[in-house]
């Protein structure tokens, strides 16, 4: 990333000027209490900051961070969000359980 890509990023609408940074100098990433991780692929998969509910429900509940998840499961939980809007429906945990799997990946 370069601070021009953030500046692209924050133009799109993903996330409010001045909330993104770059780590500078940090070999190991280290999150500020109110930051998170986020890999850019992840705004071209519908990602917007601050995100729903439903992303935040679906990381508590799987004990896992933004960071562990692949652009994929993002595309695939906006096209869940995206479809039960349509129909006029919140996200619901058990909707998208009954028809996602969560699969760890190998190393």
């Amino acid at each position: 990333m370069t601070e021009e890509a953030i500046k692209s990023l924050e133009e799109e609408g993903c996330f409010l000027e001045g909330k993104g940074r770059l780590p500078h100098g940090e070999t190991v990433p280290r999150p500020e209490v109110d930051e998170a991780i986020v890999f850019k692929d992840f705004f071209a998969c519908g990602l917007q900051i601050p995100p729903i509910y439903f992303l935040r429900l679906v990381l508590e509940t799987f004990k896992v961070q933004l960071h562990h998840l692949m652009p994929n499961g993002i595309l695939m939980l906006s096209k869940f969000c995206y479809a039960c809007e349509t129909y006029g429906a919140p996200p619901d945990l058990d909707t998208f359980c009954t028809y996602y799997e969560l699969q760890r990946q190998p190393k």
